[in-house]
């Protein structure tokens, strides 16, 4: 079955087949205000499917640091590394529950007093072919995010996203600034470096 491999610093981190899932994608993120620099996150699932509907992950917020290069390539066969996991099991359900949601606008306005630990971030996108896609956040941008998306319409492919967003657009669902976006094949990696 078709896959994604994951590799952090040239060290495989995961891999992961599609057999059993219509969604599966790799994402890595940060903001300005966190004490960690940045995470990277794998998961996917069954969706719509009733009662064999499933949600798995395989590598939860796992913190990366400055510098970092993660390497996703699109494999036409593999074989899952690990199982992936349920929420259920992830979590105890001994931890204390986080407690009724914040209104938007009251989390808005708290995170808006926080300190920034940083001012930006900076990434090379290396693509399969083509030249290097280098950016940065702007000084307004809160977060961003990196993906990399397989599903099930489209099996031999996936799709890869850079972008960044403020607060302000956040809480407008106006949607961000897209610094990458491109399609990826079988047998075809991409390359990410994250820095401030």
């Amino acid at each position: 079955m078709p896959g994604l491999a994951v590799t952090l610093n040239g060290v495989d981190l995961v891999a992961v087949s599609t057999d059993g899932l219509n969604v599966l994608g790799v994402r890595v993120h940060g903001d300005v205000i966190g004490p960690e620099f940045a995470a990277i996150d794998v998961s996917g699932g069954l969706y719509g499917e009733g009662d064999n509907s499933k949600h798995l992950i395989w590598i939860d917020q796992r913190e990366l640091a400055a510098g970092d290069e993660i390497v996703v390539a699109l494999l036409d066969s593999t074989t899952s590394s690990c199982p992936g996991k349920t929420i259920d099991e992830l979590y105890s359900e001994d931890e204390s529950p986080i407690g009724p949601r914040q209104p938007l606008e009251e989390a808005t306005q708290f995170i808006l007093k926080q300190p920034r630990v940083r001012e930006r971030f900076n990434f090379v996108v290396t693509p399969p072919s083509g030249a290097p896609i280098i950016a940065s956040t702007e000084p307004t941008d809160h977060s961003f995010g990196f993906s990399v998306l397989w599903n099930w319409m489209h099996p031999k492919r996936v799709r890869v996203s850079l972008s960044s967003n403020s607060l302000e657009n956040i809480v407008k669902r106006t949607g961000g600034v897209y610094q990458a976006s491109f399609y990826m094949h079988f047998g075809e990696a991409v390359r990410l470096r994250v820095d401030a």
